[in-house]
């Protein structure tokens, strides 16, 4: 049964749909609003953040605001966004996730955030992983091919959705779990950035930050999406948000080991390369 928010939050998004429907500027607003800067976002929290906030350009939760060096204004009114709740069932002898419901959860705006000394640079909205001119295969194949590779070391499974919209992959170091997207570029990327999770964060005696396992992580990605000729400009950006304390070099030397390995292959095991010229 939904409580009193619940209702007030879902009775917003029929009344904005709705106004869609009646007002084809209004629609149009959207539609930009959606491309530009949530698109990653269910449409559900889109419409949500545009009825709430319609110049919102970049949204996160109080806790990663400070994570980042941000403090939100005073007098700032949160936007409300649905989360689903997620619970881990059996069925036919399978393990699966299955959504039995939503919470409402605080986010703030960029705009609605200050820089505190311990600020860092924010992201850029746009971190997907895309293909260039340079780039001489499909991102069908190349998806295709670093699925197979890492496939080599540990299950991937496709999600649909996670806990917070802005997730695109996780593992728990047992399986890496991708949510699915158009973009086949960036999945084959997030595939890469969470295999290193995979292989360099769990099991480990030497504990790191935060900050130094995401640092590691997209360099993977970065690496892989360089020897592919992609469009690694976002990557640069997220990689900005966390360097902070962090001995890039060594870091650096230590993924760049992994990755080829993972590209060029091994005596045990094909690389991304040997599989997709083999497609």
């Amino acid at each position: 049964m939904m409580d009193g928010k619940m209702i007030k939050l879902k009775n917003g998004i029929d009344e904005k749909i709705n106004e869609f429907i009646n007002d084809s500027l209004e629609l149009k607003k959207f539609i930009s609003f959606r491309k530009n800067n949530f698109y990653d976002y269910s449409i559900r929290n889109t419409i949500l953040i545009y009825k709430q906030n319609p110049n919102a350009t970049l949204v996160a939760g109080l806790k990663k605001w400070n994570e980042l060096g941000y403090r939100v204004k005073k007098g700032s009114r949160a936007i409300s966004i649905l989360v689903p709740l997620i619970r881990n069932i059996i069925k036919d002898g399978k393990e699966k996730d299955e959504i039995y419901g939503y919470k409402p959860v605080s986010v703030f705006d960029r705009s609605q955030v200050e820089e505190t000394e311990n600020a860092v640079e924010i992201p850029s909205i746009d971190v997907e992983m895309k293909s260039s001119e340079d780039f001489k295969y499909t991102p069908m194949k190349l998806y295709r091919a670093v699925k197979k590779c890492v496939e080599q070391y540990a299950p991937i499974e496709l999600k649909k959705t996670f806990y917070d919209d802005e997730v695109s992959g996780q593992t728990d170091g047992k399986t890496i779990y991708i949510k699915k997207s158009n973009n086949r570029i960036d999945m084959a990327a997030v595939m890469v950035h969470e295999f290193i999770h995979y292989n360099c964060h769990f099991d480990n005696k030497e504990k790191i930050s935060k900050s130094r396992a995401e640092i590691e992580a997209e360099l993977g990605a970065l690496i892989f999406g360089t020897h592919f000729d992609l469009d690694t400009s976002g990557t640069y950006k997220y990689l900005s948000s966390y360097r902070r304390g962090v001995d890039i070099e060594k870091s650096f030397e230590k993924v760049l080991g992994i990755m080829e390995q993972i590209i060029y292959g091994t005596d045990e095991k094909q690389g991304i390369q040997d599989i997709i010229s083999g497609f």
